[in-house]
């Protein structure tokens, strides 16, 4: 009986609450929400920060899923997994090397615990214009010159879909003894099927921190961290997420977790076949599109791997920009879509997508593309130069502040991120100066209908510092 079942039995019982939550499991008028599957920590439902029993059990099952040493439930979704990986895996001061395409938790993370970042940039695909793979001979140049990194930080797969070599990058990383954290959380679904790149789990990283409510059927805010190698301290992890994530966990979202994991187990083969299958024609429809592109990453020098559940749709050579392709699916054809940039639009899939599903977006985008122009010059915003690093984020963000207007900010000290959302990756972090460059995008992807946001200033304000 998984952690579902003995939530749905439990609640068709006579006990009575005498407990929190304070709405004694009775139904709401006009709710959604299961009130009456809804508990606290009672007899016989364990305790996840200190599991003994069904949910220990539980989490063992998703261990042995996923190939893990220890697998632990996350219900504050991955940014909890991130943090708490990342201080249990660094001592205050130390020197990280980290990907600049970092989710923002990661570098919340870098404040919080006063780490030193050195940032790597991805390899360029112009052809594509998005950032490729993180290169083993990347983090070798930069663990050569920063040997005292104690810990390596990567995303993959990327929001587009975009895969590292984990298994060299670990060896890389090892044979500097680095620990190698990566978030994954885009690629809670990967290792399960051929179609699919593996995940890192069985690549060697240390840590993995995935999203389940991402790509797998799973409800919003539902993650998993993984233990993967013994070089790490599993009571130390354990203690820094009793740290981050709440002390009242959801057993609603930890039940949901536990019935994922069965899915998987159970129908993993079937589910996936037909995913990839799906794929496989949505794929094949997208051959006959003329001004809009489907992309393909795979085929490009400078990316490793890519997740095909990843449909990303490059318009810079037609008339149309990423976001008024996704407006137009949205207001003409029903279909959200999960993010949209001047020359991207991405739409988001899983092995719960139905044929129905794919099928109207396949009509929609070749209806489309008949109706746009060819561009009269592809655009291209190229990649941007990582900016000066002045003094260190907690500097910045804990010294004295003023705000200004983003126009007047030019050589300016950062005290606060300014980042497009999604995806979150900061164009300026606290403790950078602000360049031409820097403003130039900022305002390429405004013009272009991207919300370009501060993490502290509004009204199109920037925090910044006096750190000089």
């Amino acid at each position: 009986m998984d952690l579902r079942e003995r939530l749905r039995t439990y609640g068709e019982g006579n006990a009575y609450p005498f407990h929190m939550p304070g709405h004694k499991r009775q139904k709401q008028q006009g709710s959604l929400f299961p009130y009456d599957l809804d508990i606290t920590e009672i007899d016989g439902f364990d305790n996840l920060h200190h599991a003994e029993g069904i949910l220990e059990e539980a989490m063992e099952r998703a261990a042995k899923l996923w190939g893990s040493r220890k697998s632990f439930f996350l219900v504050n979704g991955s940014s909890s997994g991130l943090l708490a990986g990342i201080r249990a895996l660094t001592k205050r001061g130390d020197k990280v090397l980290m990907a600049r395409g970092c989710h923002r938790a990661v570098y919340h993370a870098v404040e919080l615990c006063g780490l030193h970042p050195v940032y790597m940039q991805a390899e360029w695909v112009e052809e594509m214009q998005i950032s490729g793979s993180i290169q083993p001979e990347a983090v070798e140049k930069h663990l050569q010159e920063h040997p005292d990194c104690k810990l390596v930080i990567l995303t993959s797969p990327t929001y587009e879909g975009v895969v590292s070599d984990i298994a060299e990058i670990v060896k890389v990383a090892h044979r500097y003894g680095a620990y190698l954290l990566v978030d994954e959380a885009h690629g809670a679904h990967l290792g399960f099927s051929k179609g699919f790149p593996d995940t890192s789990v069985h690549l060697g990283a240390d840590v993995v921190v995935q999203s389940l409510h991402k790509t797998l059927p799973c409800p919003t805010q539902t993650a998993i961290l993984h233990v993967c190698t013994e070089q790490v301290d599993v009571t130390e992890v354990g203690r820094q997420l009793s740290v981050f994530q709440t002390s009242s966990p959801s057993y609603v979202f930890m039940a949901e977790i536990d019935g994922c994991v069965s899915l998987l187990e159970q129908k993993r083969e079937s589910l996936f076949a037909a995913y990839e299958r799906r794929l496989a024609s949505f794929y094949e429809k997208m051959e006959k599109l003329e001004h809009i592109r489907l992309c393909q990453p795979e085929v490009s020098p400078a990316v490793f791997g890519h997740d095909r559940g990843k449909l990303l749709f490059f318009t810079g050579n037609s008339n149309l920009s990423g976001v008024e392709l996704a407006e137009i699916l949205r207001e003409r054809y029903e279909l959200e879509i999960e993010m949209s940039q001047p020359l991207h639009t991405l739409a988001m899939t899983s092995i719960f997508d139905t044929d129905e599903g794919m099928e109207r977006l396949a009509k929609a985008m070749l209806e489309i593309d008949k109706e746009v122009m060819p561009a009269k010059q592809p655009l291209a915003k190229g990649q941007m130069v990582l900016p000066q690093m002045v003094c260190g984020m907690e500097q910045a963000l804990r010294g004295e502040t003023t705000e200004v207007i983003l126009d007047d900010s030019l050589g300016k000290i950062a005290a606060d991120f300014l980042w497009a959302y999604p995806p979150g990756i900061p164009l300026v972090a606290p403790g950078e100066r602000i360049s031409e460059e820097v403003l130039a995008q900022a305002f390429y992807m405004k013009e272009n209908g991207v919300n370009v946001q501060c993490a502290f200033a509004k009204d199109g304000k920037i925090r910044v510092c006096f750190c000089e």
